[in-house]
């Protein structure tokens, strides 16, 4: 019986081979743009309170220096790396890997009595981890196809934020964003469905590239204490949202699996 079980073990593993495709295992990067409407929202909050400064001292009298405000957050390069089987010439399942980093920071001095700091450093990243497939609908060389997915996108915020207005301003600023440092995590479910390219330069090399619109939102950031983020200090927590549109290039080395080379 042994015997048997290793026989047919053997023959299920040699099936197996004989149907098999392509593995195919990609690197790439390229142009991302995330959404991040709240998150930018507390950034127009700050520079509007930048500008009003800026505009305030510039004519005052005994201040001076001024603060340049942030740039939003969310465009940036990302890095991913893929890997798909493919079951057929038409057909590929697998998954991706993409990440994702921007930084918005600015700093300053007014100096009046004495000198006044304004400082803020807000960085952001996306870790995005998707199982899906891809559909090739025509193929005249180069081939394109349908891609889709379900993956799972955690998102880290590190902030760093010092905001010191000079005793010689003329009225009591209220709304003031709150001082400090930490960083605030989070995760959420979001779906990719997107277009894709590719142009085989050998039988085993691959050059290509995605256009994935990407859609997901998480509710809330949450630190180690699991207080919610809340950058513009308003009392209401910002919503991440991830929404937005990644190009991928990529470069793909192609492994045929199958013992009697490609299956169409």
């Amino acid at each position: 019986m042994k015997g048997l079980a290793t026989a047919l073990s053997a023959v299920w593993l040699l099936s197996i081979a004989c149907y098999a495709g392509s593995l195919e295992m990609s690197i790439g990067g390229g142009p991302s743009v995330i959404s991040l409407g709240e998150i930018n929202n507390s950034i127009g909050v700050f520079n509007a309170l930048i500008t009003h400064l800026n505009d305030t001292f510039s004519i005052h009298p005994d201040v001076s220096g001024s603060v340049a405000p942030l740039d939003d957050l969310g465009t940036s390069v990302s890095f991913s790396a893929v890997e798909r089987y493919r079951l057929t010439r038409w057909l590929a399942l697998g998954g991706s890997v993409d990440y994702a980093r921007s930084r918005s920071e600015t700093r300053g001095f007014y100096q009046g009595a004495e000198a006044s700091e304004v400082a803020i450093d807000l960085t952001f990243q996306a870790i995005d981890a998707v199982v899906g497939g891809t559909v090739t609908f025509l193929d005249f060389g180069i081939q394109l196809g349908i891609t889709g997915g379900i993956g799972y996108h955690h998102a880290m915020v590190d902030h760093s934020v010092v905001f010191q207005v000079p005793e010689e301003y003329p009225d009591v600023i209220a709304g003031l964003p709150p001082e400090g440092a930490g960083r605030h995590t989070g995760g959420t479910i979001g779906f990719d469905a997107g277009l894709s390219l590719t142009y085989p330069i050998a039988s085993w090399f691959i050059a290509g590239a995605d256009v994935i619109y990407r859609s997901a939102r998480i509710a809330s950031l949450t630190d180690a204490s699991d207080s919610a983020f809340d950058l513009d200090g308003d009392g209401t927590a910002e919503s991440v949202d991830l929404s937005g549109l990644l190009v991928r290039f990529t470069f793909t080395i192609s492994i045929d699996l199958s013992l009697d080379g490609e299956k169409e």
